[in-house]
């Protein structure tokens, strides 16, 4: 299976909420185009995040992407998308609410992190390889464009149900990221890029 890796770009932006539109991935019974995980400066007004409806969420997801405010990365086997990667750099807003649960280390300005929120594989290719793809391309990327760390919030006990959208500890492992903190059975899973 031939997987090519593309980031994101405002230009892919009806491809992006096609593949949510057609992927199963659904999270508390909903399907999220994932546009919590974004860019703070999106974040101005309301705040909101969630958005009640589906084609709400759609359509933000639209207006994200053309913006730059959602940042990753597509995977394609052929012309189809088969997953999605939310990498991002300026979202400390989602920092701040996962703060609650992982032990993330405060915001330094001296130190640039990129953050992995969240991974989307289409059923047909789970357990292909296609995440951790996805995983080495964010690493390669944030490494080129100066980066001192990749950085993830993932659950010790990969469950495999819906909400295990973070992916499992051992593909980050495989990747050459290491624990860096712990607390209570989340844990952030950190790799250095310099």
């Amino acid at each position: 299976m031939e997987i090519e890796i593309k980031k994101l770009t405002p230009e892919l932006a009806e491809d992006y909420v096609h593949f949510f539109d057609v992927t199963p991935h659904n999270f508390n019974e909903r399907i999220c185009y994932c546009v919590t995980w974004r860019s703070d400066n999106s974040y101005a007004g309301d705040g909101d995040h969630w958005f009640p409806t589906q084609e709400e969420r759609r359509e933000r997801a639209l207006q994200f992407v053309k913006s730059g405010s959602l940042q990753g990365y597509l995977a394609y086997c052929g012309d189809e998308i088969v997953g999605w990667c939310n990498a991002n750099a300026d979202c400390r807003f989602c920092l701040n609410y996962l703060r609650l649960y992982w032990p993330i280390e405060e915001y330094s300005a001296d130190i640039k992190v990129k953050s992995i929120f969240c991974f989307v594989v289409a059923p047909k290719v789970q357990r292909m390889g296609v995440a951790t793809k996805l995983l080495e391309r964010v690493c390669q990327d944030a490494a080129a464009d100066g980066f001192d760390f990749a950085e993830a919030y993932v659950n010790k006990e990969f469950t495999e149900t819906d909400h295990e959208f973070r992916g499992p500890l051992t593909m980050y492992e495989k990747c050459g990221f290491s624990r860096y903190g712990e607390r209570e059975g989340r844990v952030v899973m950190r790799k250095a890029l310099k």
